[in-house]
């Protein structure tokens, strides 16, 4: 979806009063996981949430809550945003306020930057991970769907978005396994291609080896045979894959059907030997298998890594591969960081677009009610006095006006003005004080 345009939106979303973004941030990083728990959203607790932020701030408000997060955007009151918000997630979510731990706050800016790098992936917990995005993706679709107009926070999450693909498309922050199932897929991969033809051989029912399949599924494996001690449990896990059972004594057999075999048990001993593993390749016509030993105690001969076209992997050999695809991970992090510059930069001139004509507007209007008011000070003059007075006064104030007002025009045109030159503009004329507060410092 492309950026809307500024000008079409800054009457409707334009400043009369001040607004800011805000970001408030509990996650992995500053809360613990019972903490987490507590402060987890459902769909019914972002409904209600952002109803009581409409009706209480007339601001607008999106909720993203993951495994690993529950973040509040708002776009609205400016000073002591948490301590209003709390007393709303209290409610929400039945908890008592006082114990609600602080989160992480970000403002203006700082709050765009936070959410474009959580949609990077550079906050998540797996440097990289792909989920995060779809996350991000779903929050702007409720503020699409929304009864009411969210056209501050449709903008923002539309640049998350863009940034999230773009980092993704152009480093490889997100390229390369960070847990041991997924690495051992991506070795695989390299000697297979793909896994629609193989058969994947699973000798275990435990977690770490039912993580594992799930792996080789989702990679395209259709085949599966799952060997276990346990009868109960292998037929269990072999039927979450539409597999085969076979108890753990046809296991040699079993390597002749097997392309990928994937050890997790508990055994304290070698399960497969060399020689059996020598017979089975001899019978499968020396086709390659690929024998994935994530046990320990090891459950596979070491001594198999030296059979032509078998390819033995251990926890250490995958586990260098983790590190390795960290460590690179780790080196497109400068890279997705100016991809997130150059996009808060984007979102600082899109806000700044947005605020200029309201700021026009109430310089404009600011000036109108000094010269009106400078005019009735004079109360005895003619008419046809007056009449010159005012006509002088509207030259004087249009002429007073024109270098501010093209200064902002320009400035926006050229991408120049920031958020702090705005605020001066706005602070030296008081800007954001009603006509009453004025006119009774006046008197």
């Amino acid at each position: 979806m492309e950026p809307s345009n500024p000008a079409s939106n800054a009457v409707s979303v334009g400043m009369t009063e001040q607004k800011q973004l805000t970001a408030i941030s509990f996650s992995h990083q500053n809360t613990g996981l019972d903490e987490r728990d507590a402060l987890s959203f459902d769909g019914d607790d972002k409904r209600r949430f952002v109803a009581l932020c409409r009706q209480n701030f007339a601001c607008e408000a999106a909720v993203l809550a993951t495994c690993n997060r529950t973040e509040f955007y708002l776009y609205g009151p400016t000073d002591q945003v948490w301590d209003k918000l709390k007393p709303i997630v209290a409610e929400v979510r039945g908890l008592d306020a006082d114990e609600i731990p602080e989160p992480a706050i970000f403002e203006d800016e700082d709050a765009a930057r936070h959410l474009f790098r959580v949609a990077s992936s550079l906050e998540s917990v797996a440097l990289g991970e792909n989920e995060i995005l779809g996350q991000v993706k779903e929050v702007h679709e409720h503020l699409v769907d929304a009864d009411d107009s969210f056209p501050v926070l449709d903008q923002l999450f539309q640049y998350a978005i863009q940034v999230g693909k773009q980092v993704r498309t152009d480093t490889s922050l997100c390229e390369g396994a960070l847990s041991i199932s997924s690495a051992a897929v991506d070795l695989a991969t390299k000697i297979f291609g793909d896994f629609s033809s193989c058969t994947v051989m699973v000798v275990g029912a435990g977690e770490t080896a039912e993580t594992a399949a799930m792996h080789f599924q989702s990679s395209g494996a259709e085949e599966f045979l799952v060997l276990n001690r346990s009868e109960d449990r292998g037929r269990k896990l072999a039927s979450r894959f539409d597999g085969t059972y076979r108890p753990l004594d046809e296991l040699a057999d079993s390597c002749i059907e097997a392309d990928v075999a994937v050890f997790a048990t508990g055994a304290q001993d070698h399960l497969l030997t060399r020689d059996q593993a020598r017979k089975a390749l001899k019978a499968r016509r020396h086709q390659p298998i690929f024998l994935i030993d994530i046990s320990n105690p090891r459950n596979v001969d070491p001594a198999i890594a030296k059979l032509d076209s078998a390819f033995l992997y251990n926890m250490d050999d995958l586990q260098k591969v983790v590190e390795d695809n960290l460590a690179s991970r780790k080196s497109e992090i400068p890279a997705a960081c100016e991809i997130i510059d150059h996009k808060v930069d984007q979102w600082d001139s899109w806000q700044q677009s947005l605020q200029v004509t309201p700021t026009i507007a109430s310089l404009a209007q600011f000036f109108e009610q000094v010269r009106t008011e400078e005019i009735k000070r004079h109360n005895g003059i003619s008419e046809e006095k007056r009449q010159m007075l005012d006509e002088f006064s509207r030259g004087l104030v249009k002429k007073l006006l024109h270098n501010p007002i093209m200064y902002l025009r320009s400035s926006v045109d050229d991408n120049t003005l920031s958020t702090e030159q705005l605020k001066l503009v706005r602070s030296l004329y008081d800007l954001d004080s009603t006509h009453e507060e004025r006119d009774s410092d006046e008197t």
